[in-house]
């Protein structure tokens, strides 16, 4: 099995290597001369034309046919033409405009004023008055229907059940609680500190 692979594959091999030499060779040895001798004998001399012949007439044939005469017309025509129009029309136009404004403004603003000072500011300060009125008559209908009951009830009813309650409190629930105190808590308490020294359990540790 390995004797027909040898004679399969070693030729095969053999075939590539000199297939690789072959091809090394002749882009060493024929190919890169020949490439450099287009690029020397057919690209730079057509680069060179294209640039000198070509690229170099039609930018100098662009700057004196239409770069040039179109920066004299702006310079010499275009420029002077902008200036006139804005001196001899823009600016009277503009001129004519604000004193058309102020023309108009003064009187709008004068009738406005006369407006305010008549009708507006007047109004206004009705306005005002009825609603200072209003929160005041406010203040009173709450105070007389919310505020005083509450005063009243206060005082009748929860003060003196509240002094009614501390009274009972301080009657029956703090003696109670200081005789159970003295008399339960704190024989407990030493009972059970006697009970744990009895046994040791409350012993310090070194």
């Amino acid at each position: 099995m390995t004797i027909p692979l040898l004679i399969i594959v070693l030729p095969v091999r053999l075939l590539w290597e000199v297939l690789s030499v072959i091809g090394r060779l002749i882009g060493a040895y024929v190919l890169r001369p020949l490439g450099w001798l287009l690029y020397n004998a057919l690209v730079r001399p057509v680069a060179w034309v294209l640039r000198e012949l070509v690229w170099r007439p039609i930018r100098w044939v662009l700057r004196v046919l239409v770069v040039l005469p179109l920066r004299w017309v702006g310079r010499r025509i275009l420029l002077p033409l902008g200036r006139a129009l804005l001196r001899c029309v823009l600016v009277p136009l503009l001129s004519g405009l604000a004193w058309l404004v102020m023309l108009v403004a003064r009187p709008v603003g004068r009738v406005l004023a006369a407006l305010w000072r008549a009708v507006l500011w007047p109004v206004l300060a009705a306005f005002g008055r009825l609603l200072a009125h209003t929160w005041r008559l406010a203040g009173v209908i709450l105070h007389h229907l919310l505020v005083r009951p509450l005063k009243f009830l206060w005082r009748v009813v929860l003060r003196p059940v509240l002094r009614a309650v501390r009274r009972i409190w301080r009657a029956t629930v703090v003696p109670a609680a200081r005789w159970f105190r003295h008399h339960v808590g704190e024989p407990v308490r030493a009972a059970g500190r006697s009970v744990s020294r009895a046994l040791g359990l409350d012993a310090r540790r070194p």
